[in-house]
């Protein structure tokens, strides 16, 4: 059995999980990445995309939106300002969200307000996200 060590995923709204866990695999800003007990101290930028945990040999998927995560060598805090759980996400409706925030993105001035482009595009990207993964483990 693998050696296990402590993970937390939260969002502005609450703890998402606290579990020990196995390995995660999360989606850094130059790419994904793997952590394992006694892993390199670390703190870093997680994009949208998809976070994984493993957990009594089965892997877990979650939706994330961005943030960041600091990793020390028994523990692993991820901050994110959103996260859903895979089997949670309808696809159809994530679908729907992808659409509607793809009309609103076309009515952004990009140069006028960048923050806000940036904004909707993270949302895009989280909502693309879960359009793919949604309802599968």
């Amino acid at each position: 059995m693998a050696e296990k060590f402590k993970v937390e995923l939260v969002t502005p709204k609450g703890v998402v999980f606290n579990k020990e866990v196995e390995e995660v695999i999360a989606p850094g800003i130059m790419g994904e990445f793997g952590v394992l007990i006694g892993h390199t101290p670390l703190l870093t930028f997680i994009k949208p995309g998809v976070l994984s945990y493993l957990e009594n040999n089965t892997f877990h998927k979650f939706v994330v939106g961005p943030g960041f995560c600091e990793v020390l060598k028994d523990s692993m805090t991820i901050l994110v300002e959103e996260a859903y759980g895979a089997q949670e996400i309808d696809p159809a409706e994530a679908a729907a969200e992808v659409s509607s925030l793809e009309k609103e993105i076309a009515q952004i001035d990009a140069a006028a307000d960048p923050e806000k482009h940036k904004r909707y595009m993270d949302k895009l990207a989280v909502a693309k996200t879960k359009a793919a993964l949604g309802g599968k483990s």
